[in-house]
């Protein structure tokens, strides 16, 4: 099993598929999860002709356990020093829910120069409650945001019936995750707002969403394009599926990621 050791000295678990050389697509994973939910992304991509890179964050999966770093942009730096390890060129991030966050804070530190595009997936660019995002109508309080926290490990994240092969894979693949000892990291990603990221990138962005989602309502990617101004960016909603849906509906997520990227490289 590859790992590389960042520069605060954790192991970070990765794997890389395909062909050195070829465009890389950078597949990050959401909060308490592991690379395993991206399994039916590999081979798809690998025979589409990419490079697929999937890894696991600190205190996620098979990466080391610790109690430092558990931040966003540590998560972000995390990333950065994977790339220079793997030595990426201009490679694409595809983020499901915190791990697009990830990509945000990523941006804040590093910007996107590195960067070909840009896919997240389920994550509006705040969770708060405020007059000008939405209209006032959708976010949470911060006392609504405590109850979100302490509810999260409960809550059905898909609306579609996963696939025996899904909850197979996904069963097996899938480690422990301590919810209690990394509360902190959960209530570092829903107090950001990313607003302002959206309105200095410059690379092509694909805006995903869930229209069952139990964590954000599908309007978000609509309102989070209106401020991106690359012309080639998107939005798509998967009305049936929930806040997963790289395996709530693997067929059509892979299909339009696909069709996104080689509109663009």
């Amino acid at each position: 099993m590859p790992f590389y050791t960042t520069n605060d000295g954790v192991q970070i678990n990765y794997h890389s598929y395909g062909q050195a050389g070829k465009q890389a697509l950078v597949f990050i994973n959401g909060y308490s999860a592991s690379e395993v939910t991206w399994a039916f992304q590999i081979d798809f991509f690998v025979s589409a002709g990419y490079r697929v890179i999937t890894y696991d964050h600190r205190s996620h999966g098979q990466s080391q356990e610790v109690d430092y770093g558990m931040t966003l942009h540590r998560l972000a730096t995390d990333l950065e020093e994977l790339m220079t390890f793997l030595q990426l060129e201009k490679p694409i991030l595809v983020g499901h829910s915190m791990g697009a966050a990830t990509i945000m804070a990523y941006e804040e530190l590093f910007t996107d120069a590195r960067l070909t595009a840009i896919v997240t997936e389920d994550q509006a660019p705040t969770f708060m409650k405020a007059k000008d995002w939405m209209d006032g109508n959708t976010g949470k309080t911060l006392g609504e945001l405590e109850h979100f926290i302490r509810d999260f490990p409960r809550t059905k994240l898909t609306n579609r019936q996963l696939t025996g092969q899904v909850k197979r894979v996904l069963g097996k693949g899938m480690l422990p995750f301590d919810f209690q000892k990394h509360q902190d990291l959960l209530q570092n990603v829903i107090t950001q707002d990313w607003r302002k990221n959206l309105t200095r990138e410059r690379v092509p962005h694909l805006f995903l969403a869930g229209g069952h989602s139990p964590i954000f309502p599908p309007e978000h990617a609509q309102a989070a394009r209106k401020l991106q101004r690359n012309t080639l960016s998107e939005v798509s909603v998967f009305e049936d599926c929930g806040h997963i849906l790289h395996v709530e509906n693997i067929e059509a997520f892979n299909e339009k990621l696909l069709t996104f990227i080689e509109k663009i490289v």
